[in-house]
């Protein structure tokens, strides 16, 4: 059924084992001594990846999650000044931290009706995590970092007669 589903070629990941008991498999191939069945090339590609673990760091993971991106041309927004549509950017931050960090890894990949279990192996420190680097800049450039221990202030009002 798996090779049915699949396609064309099949599968590269499938491998059909059979057992057959003794008396069977005399009556149909005769007395046949032990016999080796060499494994497909893509067999063999597939479990070496799997041996070949990947793997980064949870800083790593910080530094992609707190990457600007550039929206795509369908996603642009609408200047209310000019009127013309301007293709943004967007940037995650994190701005205050508490004191216990739970981080829940993202284990699966969605790609388009079908998911995929990823297998990318994760280093984190136990003790002494630092993550300054990852916590948005309070303020205008040279301005400190939010501490740990900050609590949560609204941004800065604006001077009359200025837009936000």
């Amino acid at each position: 059924r798996a090779l049915q589903l699949s396609g064309a070629g099949g599968p590269p990941h499938v491998k059909l084992t059979v057992e057959w008991d003794v008396s069977t498999k005399e009556r149909l191939f005769g007395n046949i001594q032990e016999e080796v069945v060499q494994d497909a090339e893509s067999v063999r590609l597939q479990q070496q990846a799997h041996r070949q673990q990947h793997s980064c760091t949870l800083d790593e993971c910080f530094q992609l999650y707190t990457k600007e991106e550039q929206l795509a041309p369908d996603d642009a927004w609408r200047c209310p000044h000019c009127k013309v549509p301007q293709q943004g950017t967007v940037k995650l931050s994190l701005w205050t931290l508490p004191d216990i960090l739970i981080i829940h890894l993202k284990r699966f990949r969605q790609v388009a009706e079908h998911r995929h279990k990823l297998t990318t192996l994760v280093r984190f420190p136990l003790r002494g995590l630092d993550m300054a680097p990852h916590v948005a800049q309070r303020g205008q450039a040279g301005g400190q970092l939010l501490g740990r221990w900050a609590p949560w202030q609204p941004p800065p009002r604006p001077p009359p007669g200025r837009p936000p």
